[in-house]
């Protein structure tokens, strides 16, 4: 009697893409009970392994610190690694993949490396760790966001630092914080301004703030969306309980 032969969760098995068997074969690779992550993350580390979004797709639910952070050293060390990737591999929170994230943005010469990229229409990598640093919510990477989103950088690069001071909302310093927005929404960018007014009326008095403003001296569209928010339009708050440093991995 012949039956179904077993499931090799390896590497080597694995279909390639335009492939109708891929499919099946990462659903099977999915629910996998004690699938060892190891032979994964030593091909693509090895370079045996290119890894695609539906792979990695198959194997989120499985990273855990470690392994995440293996995956994000590698796209680091890939100049044209996909950025879709890093949503797949890149919002674990752990310290290590902290770490990774702050020598890469604190690099010399990656703010030269990103006005070239935004010059010739190639991804600015720096803007797409930003958010990333965010979703770590460590409140010590308070002061690089807030630098990036206000220095004279790409609008790219300033627009991504915003993201992830908004990913990480209660976790970055409240004063700070609110002076940032503050200052934000004078900026000559609408889609800066219009954001810093969203966080802003978020936050634990942040609408005392948006009330304090001259509305007058706003450009109208940014005006008539502070009274919005003013009346409770559109916003989600940010529990003041929630202030305070989160757990850290």
């Amino acid at each position: 009697m012949t039956g179904q032969p077993p499931f090799l969760a390896l590497p080597q098995h694995l279909p390639p893409a335009g492939s109708p068997d891929r499919w099946p074969w990462l659903r099977r690779l999915r629910a996998q009970d004690d699938l060892d992550l190891e032979p994964w993350l030593e091909a693509i580390e090895g370079h045996g392994l290119v890894p695609d979004a539906d792979l990695l797709a198959a194997l989120a639910g499985r990273l855990d610190g470690a392994a995440a952070s293996r995956l994000l050293a590698w796209w680091l060390a890939e100049s044209d690694a996909n950025p879709a990737l890093l949503n797949l591999i890149g919002r674990i929170r752990d310290r290590r993949c902290r770490a990774l994230l702050r020598q890469a943005l604190r690099l010399p010469g990656e703010a030269t490396d990103a006005r070239a990229a935004a010059g010739n229409g190639a991804i600015d990598r720096m803007a797409v760790l930003l958010p990333l640093l965010g979703h770590q919510r460590d409140p010590e990477d308070f002061q690089l966001l807030r630098q990036r989103v206000l220095a004279p950088l790409p609008l790219q690069q300033r627009r991504a630092a915003l993201e992830g001071l908004a990913v990480g909302l209660a976790a970055w310093p409240a004063a700070p914080l609110r002076q940032t927005l503050r200052q934000l929404i004078g900026d000559l960018d609408p889609a800066l301004a219009a954001t810093a007014v969203d966080l802003l009326a978020r936050l634990p008095a942040g609408r005392g703030d948006l009330a304090d403003l001259d509305r007058g001296r706003l450009a109208p569209e940014l005006a008539r969306r502070v009274e919005r928010r003013l009346a409770g339009a559109g916003v989600d708050a940010v529990d003041g309980r929630s202030w305070g440093s989160p757990q850290r991995a």
